[in-house]
């Protein structure tokens, strides 16, 4: 007589024998998060209904799980949906209508039918992504964005005597009014004017770190001179260069010169803000 073999799983809280059924693949689905399906930052719905609708429909329960909730990591994309499959990652972004959905599903009879991972192909391939470091683009194109999980720890130095100091108003306003010429900050009717906010953040770091003793101001506007300078000086087909930009360029000179910052952890920093790993507040 047959007898199928079960994955048994002795149950903590009773000591209860359970079959858990082993399941061909998973369907994780974010939804109403960071960004997937909010409709108040401009982001598309997640037609959640409709994929639990679709599941049940295909009878995938046991087969290919389906859990609708949590964030998956890849914000910057939206309403994105992993399908783990036979020891694989499928990873799809802007799934926000019953025809991607359907698509996707499509995709999972497919595979389960030719009892095989398949690469998505149709309407659902300008979907799919890659989000981990083990997978190939969709087009094959290089990558080399590997980030190591080690650590560099150094021995835990005491800190800084700049970091103790306590920052002095007055010779902030000083300095910041002894600014002339070229380094002359721009101003209407004498107040000081940002026209974004990153523009007055950079403008306080500079003048926070200088009083807390990172570095010397006169070092700073030195360098600010010759950046503008340099600046005026570039060819025309260079992008052009805001006060603040040069400011910003001086400030991350100086820095790394002095050994406050290293020029990695201001590059690892502007990548992150530009391919939105981290969120840019303007």
């Amino acid at each position: 007589m047959y007898q199928r073999n079960r994955n048994l799983v002795t149950r903590e809280s009773d000591g209860r024998l359970v079959n858990v059924a082993r399941m061909r693949g998973h369907l994780f689905v974010c939804s109403e998060n960071c960004c997937c399906g909010r409709t108040e930052d401009g982001f598309a719905a997640v037609p959640a209904a409709f994929y639990n609708a679709e599941w049940e429909r295909r009878r995938l329960r046991n087969v290919v799980h389906l859990t609708i909730g949590g964030c998956l990591g890849p914000c910057a994309l939206a309403n994105v949906a992993m399908l783990l499959f036979e020891g694989r990652a499928l990873w799809f972004h802007s799934v926000d209508s019953d025809e991607v959905v359907t698509a996707l599903f499509d995709h999972v009879d497919a595979m389960l039918d030719a009892n095989e991972y398949l690469a998505p192909s149709g309407a659902l391939a300008e979907h799919w992504f890659t989000a981990s470091t083990w997978e190939e683009r969709p087009d094959h194109a290089p990558v080399d964005d590997f980030r190591s999980r080690v650590i560099q720890r150094r021995d835990a130095p005491e800190a800084p005597a700049w970091a103790c100091q306590i920052p002095e108003a007055e010779s902030a306003e000083r300095a910041v009014a002894d600014m002339h010429g070229a380094t002359a900050m721009p101003r209407k009717n004498g107040e000081l004017v940002f026209e974004s906010p990153w523009e007055g953040r950079a403008f306080g770091m500079a003048v926070a770190l200088n009083e807390l003793g990172a570095y010397d101001w006169e070092e700073f506007r030195g360098k600010l001179i010759r950046t503008i300078g340099g600046s005026e000086g570039a060819e025309p087909t260079d992008p052009p260069s805001t006060y603040y930009e040069r400011w910003l360029a001086s400030l991350e000179s100086v820095l790394v010169e002095g050994g406050v910052l290293e020029e990695a952890e201001i590059t690892e920093r502007a990548y992150q803000y530009e391919f939105g790993e981290r969120e840019v507040f303007f």
